[in-house]
């Protein structure tokens, strides 16, 4: 059964060891993504339809909001991998780029002994014992070893990163419906029923100016979602799958464990936390479910 072995949150994103044996559904992060594997089965991540076999020699590096899913080499055989995500605006400011200036260009992430260096170095701290861990200045090297500077504007279009002007208005009420209301499952029809627009052609508009499906943009604002209050709160798990708008438990669990291969209580049972990253209020988990 798919575990997570190790799982820490900061100010940078987060960064887990995963042992894997079962296949993720499509989806996407907001964050910069960088899969390597450790040991065991291998596993092949499909990015925009291009599959890569994640190896020794191999790993994935993914861009914000680019669908995405995984599939082990062999199921119900457990693959150890390393996983990292990193927050676009975190990464501006640790380098002297502009924010989206980093990308990467290619999902296939060629092992050289420099990322190596790092990913080993990343996976002995994840393990280690001790409280506070300095994770910022390895996990900053890992997406600099991984990427490379690229034009402003090459870079925007990698990652979807359209400034809301550019959008589409019906398209970037539905994005702030989504964001508002992450348990409020009829946005979409809303947004399209106002508009005049039938279901296909709304989410065919979506895709184009977003980057991601309708649905995988929701599904990855409400994971989010999830996580901050798994991370941030002490809420029951019950708690959460209420505040987020599930029908019971168990559906949540299942849409949390076809995202990130686990159950929920599995992922905070290794859970740490670095940096300042305060407790979420009441108030503010009661607001996401209208």
């Amino acid at each position: 059964m798919s575990r997570a072995v190790a799982v820490c949150h900061g100010p940078f994103g987060r960064v887990a060891i995963y042992d894997l044996d079962r296949p993720l559904v499509l989806h996407a992060h907001r964050e910069a993504h960088l899969i390597f594997f450790l040991e065991g089965s291998r596993g092949l991540v499909t990015v925009n339809g291009r599959s890569t076999l994640v190896d020794p020699f191999m790993g994935v590096a993914i861009n914000p909001w680019e669908p995405h899913n995984f599939q082990p080499e062999h199921v119900g055989s457990l693959g150890l991998f390393l996983v990292v995500y990193l927050k676009p605006e975190w990464l501006a400011t640790q380098t002297m780029t502009p924010a989206g200036a980093h990308a990467f260009p290619a999902s296939e992430l060629v092992i050289t002994r420099e990322l190596a260096s790092w990913r080993d170095e990343a996976v002995e701290m994840l393990l280690s014992s001790h409280r506070e861990l300095n994770l910022a200045p390895v996990l900053m090297a890992l997406a600099q070893a991984s990427s490379e500077p690229i034009g402003q504007d090459l870079a925007s279009a990698l990652i979807h990163d359209a400034p809301e002007s550019a959008l589409d208005r019906r398209v970037a009420r539905a994005r702030r419906l989504i964001e508002a209301y992450p348990a409020h499952e009829g946005a979409l029809a809303r947004v399209a029923r106002e508009a005049g627009l039938s279901r296909a052609h709304f989410f065919k508009l979506f895709r184009e100016q977003v980057g991601v499906t309708p649905t995988v943009f929701a599904n990855t604002v409400r994971l989010d979602a999830a996580l901050d209050r798994l991370v941030l709160s002490s809420d029951p798990v019950t708690g959460i799958s209420n505040a987020l708008g599930f029908s019971c438990q168990s559906v949540f669990t299942r849409f949390f464990t076809a995202h990130m291969g686990m159950a929920p209580r599995d992922y905070r049972r290794v859970l740490r936390r670095v940096g300042q990253m305060p407790l979420q209020s009441p108030t503010a988990l009661r607001a996401c479910h209208v």
